[in-house]
């Protein structure tokens, strides 16, 4: 099982650098780096503003514990293990054991990365940063520990008692933060440890069985975290063999009246209806623009804030490109009896609507703590990006690229 889990990773890990390498371009870090620095010196500001107040405690502690969600157990299994591997089932466990151990890397940076940024918050507190600090940390990472415990367990049948479930975990890590933020973050990290140290062995000790894994239920969480990673990935190149999701949202219906349903607006219906029905277009949205909103509430320097919306922009301009293509292997567009020249000005008119929808909508996060000067710089600065990606860019994108292949 050992050799196993080696190649497996060694494979996984290549798959996954050769994706990061298309995700984290030129363009994509030079924003990142841009909106982090941003985020920092606002977050900043806010905290030299910032008393102890009652809310501070348990919306910190509400924070973190949100943090604790991010990570799935990444078992690598495929499903032919379930016929081929099944004579090995009750060994596979020791297979299983080191994908938790694997799983735990990467929330264990984003949760130290949590505590770190929490440290001037204890400041505010009252409480010492560096052991506070460093308690908060070790506190965040025995709950995912846990949390990662609960998640493999889930796949076999052990018998354990009602609460111990993920909500559970939440809930008790929520109260062992807000406890621990009001006297100490180490009473949390001793209550975490005590709820570990015990799981193990109540739990596992007593009532773990190897020979009892669903290989269905592993299998079908594999592919399904698979998935999530895939489309993600998505959204910068494309992924052989992966189909975006459609859903009917019948609220959304409310908008398609926007575009009368004419010959002539025949590829602008088209368009739209696809951009609120795929999951990939429509929820990229949303939660940029809901981010947007809170990063520029946090800054307070009105040229600073002017470059983050426009960075915003274009980046939601630039993920929204693939939209233009969605239907170009769609036989049935071929026939339509509208001039190819309809297609290209119906998905300018779209993208150019998207974005100055977005760029209004980003300044709420600002005019919500009435920032009236810094609300109104972000929204020109959107506003001018937006212009210059729908009628320059945009036309230059899809001159270089027909949107129907010949």
């Amino acid at each position: 099982m050992r050799k196993l889990w080696q190649t497996r990773l060694r494979r996984h890990q290549k798959t996954q650098f050769k994706y990061l390498r298309l995700v984290f371009n030129d363009h994509f870090v030079l924003i990142l780096l841009i909106l982090f620095g941003a985020l920092l010196y606002g977050y900043s500001q806010w905290v030299r503003q910032l008393m102890p107040s009652w809310w501070l405690r348990p919306a910190l502690a509400l924070v973190l514990t949100a943090l604790l969600s991010f990570g799935r157990l990444a078992s690598l299994s495929e499903p032919a293990d379930a016929t081929f591997l099944l004579p090995q089932t009750s060994s596979f466990a020791q297979y299983l054991f080191k994908a938790r151990r694997y799983s735990l890397l990467l929330p264990s940076v984003v949760l130290a990365l949590g505590a770190a940024a929490s440290v001037p918050l204890l400041l505010v507190l009252n409480i010492d940063p560096l052991s506070g600090g460093i308690t908060l940390g070790a506190l965040l990472l025995i709950f995912k520990d846990l949390d990662l415990w609960l998640q493999l367990i889930e796949h076999y049948g052990v018998q354990r008692p009602a609460w111990v479930s993920r909500f559970p975990l939440f809930v008790a890590a929520f109260a062992s933060l807000t406890l621990g933020l009001f006297l100490h973050p180490a009473y949390g990290m001793i209550i975490a440890l005590a709820l570990d140290l015990g799981f193990r062995w109540v739990v596992l000790a007593g009532h773990f069985q190897p020979a009892t894994l669903d290989w269905l239920s592993l299998n079908a969480s594999e592919a399904k975290r698979m998935d999530r990673l895939y489309r993600f990935y998505n959204l910068f190149t494309d992924v052989p063999g992966l189909n975006s999701g459609v859903h009917r949202r019948k609220w959304l219906d409310i908008f398609l009246p926007l575009v009368r349903k004419t010959p002539a607006h025949t590829w602008a219906y088209l368009y739209l209806r696809g951009f609120l029905r795929q999951t990939t277009y429509l929820g990229l949205w949303v939660r940029l623009v809901i981010v947007g909103a809170v990063v520029l509430a946090l800054i307070q320097v009105w040229w600073l804030a002017a470059l983050v919306a426009g960075l915003l922009v274009y980046l939601v301009g630039f993920q929204l490109l693939p939209l233009a293509f969605a239907y170009s292997e769609m036989v049935m567009a071929r026939l339509y009896p509208v001039p190819a020249s309809q297609q290209r000005a119906a998905f300018q008119h779209l993208t150019a609507v998207l974005l100055v929808v977005f760029a209004l909508v980003l300044t709420a996060g600002p005019l919500a703590l009435g920032h009236w000067v810094v609300a109104l710089w972000a929204g020109a600065g959107a506003l001018l990006v937006a212009v210059l990606f729908a009628f320059w860019y945009l036309p230059y994108r899809l001159r270089k690229k027909p949107l129907m292949p010949a």
